[in-house]
């Protein structure tokens, strides 16, 4: 492989274009029109898949959806995953998940060998909680939580999109409920994916705005850039710390994708669940990897994710006013 590709080290795998959810920047009210399952990639290719792009040295795998918890041999799959050797070792696996199914599953994930969690979350406060989701249940997910918690899944992180006039007031309750639990808190700036239908402009919190509103809360003029050490899978986010006070040394991620872009340090490339390869969440160009495994052409799969990984381009094309984006659905390609 070439210097562009031996640079990838993370590719993110979604198992399902289903959810038990249907949050509101998600997934559109009507939902989408799913994959026929023979149109998905069984669990065996996903094994198959990830082998080679281990070979290729990539070194950490992400499962996501939809919401991987509803794919049926999730533990079994992360068991084969993380017997698959690379250059440094066996691969290991990570997942993100809306913690709804955690609490029945986290014992056997652990013992299966995934080493960390991320858990969407984007209120603390049931109704708000119930409303976004426009299902879930909050009581079930902080179980969940806590359940990894108590096996040691690994390290937790809780993933939240910080969205202006509903769950700004909150920033610091769920920043402190992460860090009174030794988890990582990571906000994220609201995208305008599905071509902009979910967007609302007033909504967008700017990561400036972010570390302003958790500064304040943290009791501190400003948060501080951070190296982020010993957090495993840096890419999108930035890492900031509290300088001083109460919560000295906390640490909080921000993925920016609008109003700070990240696209340089960009190492990771996704798998939709039907197959496709983007090197891009922003954009609809993808490489069709399904294929490839079944042609039975043992150079397919490498001539695929080459044109792929040629093809990325330097920047997304997202803007301000929720255009710009790519018309899938995040549901459609994982987040």
């Amino acid at each position: 492989m070439d210097q562009q590709q031996r640079r990838v080290r993370y590719l993110r795998v979604s198992l399902t274009d289903r959810c038990n959810y249907r949050c509101t920047y998600c997934m559109p009210e009507e939902g989408i029109e799913h994959r026929h399952r023979d149109e998905l990639l069984s669990l065996e290719e996903v094994v198959r898949l990830c082998a080679v792009f281990a070979r290729w040295g990539v070194e950490r795998v992400r499962l996501t959806g939809g919401e991987p918890t509803v794919r049926k041999g999730l533990v079994s799959l992360v068991t084969a995953l993380r017997q698959l050797p690379t250059p440094k070792g066996k691969l290991e696996v990570v997942m993100t998940t809306n913690g709804e199914r955690l609490e029945a599953l986290a014992e056997s994930l652990a013992r299966a060998g995934l080493s960390g969690l991320t858990v969407s979350i984007d209120s603390m406060r049931p109704d708000r909680f119930r409303q976004i989701t426009r299902r879930g249940a909050l009581a079930r997910v902080l179980a969940g939580i806590e359940r990894a918690r108590a096996v040691g899944l690994g390290t937790i992180k809780l993933n939240t999109v910080a969205l202006r006039g509903f769950n700004d007031d909150e920033l610091g309750e769920i920043t402190e409920y992460a860090w009174t639990r030794d988890m990582v808190p990571r906000f994220i700036e609201l995208m305008p994916m599905a071509a902009g239908r979910l967007f609302v402009p007033g909504e967008l919190m700017p990561a400036s705005e972010i570390r302003s509103a958790i500064a304040t809360f943290a009791e501190v003029a400003e948060l501080v850039p951070d190296e982020a050490r010993g957090i495993a899978g840096l890419g999108p986010a930035t890492y900031w710390r509290v300088p001083g006070g109460r919560f000295a040394g906390r640490r909080l991620g921000i993925i920016a994708a609008m109003t700070e872009n990240f696209c340089n340090t960009c190492n990771r490339l996704r798998v939709s669940a039907s197959g496709q390869l983007h090197a891009c969440l922003a954009r609809d160009e993808a490489g069709d990897l399904r294929g490839a495994l079944r042609s039975g052409d043992p150079g397919a799969l490498e001539e695929r994710v080459r044109a792929v990984l040629g093809a990325k381009r330097e920047r997304h094309g997202f803007a301000l006013d929720g255009t710009g984006g790519p018309r899938k659905a995040m549901i459609s390609i994982g987040g």
